[in-house]
């Protein structure tokens, strides 16, 4: 029983802290002309870029270092020129995700 409160207590601590941290916004459909989400078909390589860009862009972040691979796109997404997030960008689906 002595373990079991101060686990408790660690577990909720570390969670309150987790979910506090903020990752790159994921999720939910941009209105306007972004692609994010909505592709009915493989976005081209320029036009999965300039997405990825005017997605983050659009909520404060830089996007940069794009690598291909296939139908997908890697890329590093910055804040305030730190290094913030590396991401998976999917040009079938127009989803990402992280890579951490």
């Amino acid at each position: 029983m002595h373990y079991i409160l101060p686990a408790i207590v660690f577990l909720i601590t570390v969670a309150n802290g987790y979910a506090g941290e903020h990752r790159t916004p994921y999720g939910g459909y941009p209105q306007g002309d972004s692609a994010y989400g909505i592709c009915k078909e493989n976005l081209g390589p320029k036009e999965a870029e300039t997405a990825i860009e005017k997605y983050f862009a659009g909520k404060g972040f830089r996007a940069a270092n794009m690598r291909h691979k296939d139908r997908f796109i890697e890329a590093d997404i910055y804040k305030d020129n730190r290094l913030y997030d590396k991401i998976l960008f999917d040009r079938k689906t127009g989803r990402i995700r992280s890579t951490y």
